[in-house]
């Protein structure tokens, strides 16, 4: 047949001349290689642009750590009702960033612990708590005067 158009029925493709269809085949593969390899970095760029707005939303709610385990689409919106799910979930409780912090219901001890924890701790830095006859001994040998014994027997007197 005739190669003038760079076509041939032969099964002997690589003899066409280079303005011929072969050449545009190769020139239609380069494209679609740079065509997909643009796609690849596209796609990577746009997931890095809703990694990073997710991110900034997570912020500005004040759970920043929360992004690592969201799974959902990276969607600001279905985000942030993500995050008011889970607080429901969890407790809307002091979370970081949140203004107002959770008013105290009850003291942490009452004054019963608090006298025991003083001992404890006096027990701590001493060895062991004084005992009432060492309290008693200790308040006699530090009396100065008549008055001071009195009131160290009075004091005895109510440990007992």
């Amino acid at each position: 047949m005739n190669d003038a158009w760079g076509y041939s029925n032969d099964d002997d493709q690589d003899n066409l001349p280079s303005d011929g269809p072969k050449a545009l085949r190769d020139a239609y593969k380069a494209l679609k290689q740079q065509n997909e390899d643009l796609n690849q970095k596209l796609t990577s760029f746009l997931e890095g642009q809703k990694k990073q707005q997710l991110e900034t939303v997570f912020t500005s709610l004040g759970v920043p750590e929360a992004v690592k385990l969201y799974q959902g689409e990276p969607d600001p919106e279905k985000a942030k009702a993500w995050v008011d799910t889970m607080r429901g979930v969890f407790g809307s409780g002091n979370v970081q960033g949140d203004p107002t912090p959770a008013p105290p219901s009850q003291p942490a001890i009452t004054n019963d612990q608090q006298a025991q924890y003083e001992a404890m701790v006096q027990a701590g830095s001493t060895g062991t708590p004084m005992g009432n006859f060492d309290a008693a001994a200790s308040a006699v040998n530090s009396a100065t005067s008549i008055q001071d014994l009195i009131n160290a027997s009075m004091q005895s007197q109510h440990l007992r």
